[in-house]
């Protein structure tokens, strides 16, 4: 409903962008159907499971590299560039984790989605070390922005908990025994 009206322009005054306030609507909805699965015990198929929570953190990874692309100060050129192209890069994964999606059920062999795992966790470490180190520049106040400490914080903590996901599944992929509630839960 707010994104709603922010689009239509019935929400005067607010400073959220409307991809950020569709984004936090998406991460909500993500957290309630994630509690739903463990409360009913209802799982996704491990191959599916792998493509959705993909095309899910793909998307979520994107935007976070859009958002701190916009809110460091336009003087940080380098680490505006930086953002700019993890967006890009973040955007192309997105593109390729739906085409694999819309290829269902032939894509769901084990060489596809071990090394669609594989390609996304090099990304996403990578990522996620940007984010750190941005965290850490606003925390010492070295870097010049209007990003929030915690929001810094948030950003890498859903960068990590991406690649533990990613290794959950390699894992699996693997043929180790994974509790896939431990991949829910955690």
């Amino acid at each position: 409903m707010v994104l709603g009206l922010i689009l239509q322009c019935k929400l005067p005054g607010q400073t959220n962008f409307p991809l950020l306030v569709d984004h936090v609507s998406r991460e909500a909805n993500y957290f309630r159907n994630r509690l739903e699965e463990l409360n009913t015990g209802r799982l996704e198929p491990l191959p599916d499971a792998i493509i959705d929570e993909n095309v899910f953190f793909l998307k979520i990874m994107a935007d976070h590299a859009k958002f701190i692309g916009h809110l460091l100060d336009p003087s940080e050129r380098k680490l505006v560039e930086q953002a700019r192209e993890f967006s890009n890069d973040f955007d192309m994964l997105l593109f390729q984790a739906q085409d694999l999606s819309s290829m269902r059920p032939q894509s769901q062999t084990v060489p596809l989605l071990s090394q669609f795992v594989d390609e996304n966790r090099v990304s996403v470490k990578e990522l996620r070390d940007f984010k750190k180190t941005a965290r850490d520049l606003i925390d010492a106040c070295r870097i010049k922005s209007i990003i929030h400490p915690l929001l810094a914080d948030h950003v890498f903590r859903e960068a990590e908990r991406f690649l533990f996901i990613l290794d959950m599944f390699e894992q699996s992929l693997s043929g180790v025994k994974v509790n896939r509630r431990d991949i829910l839960s955690s």
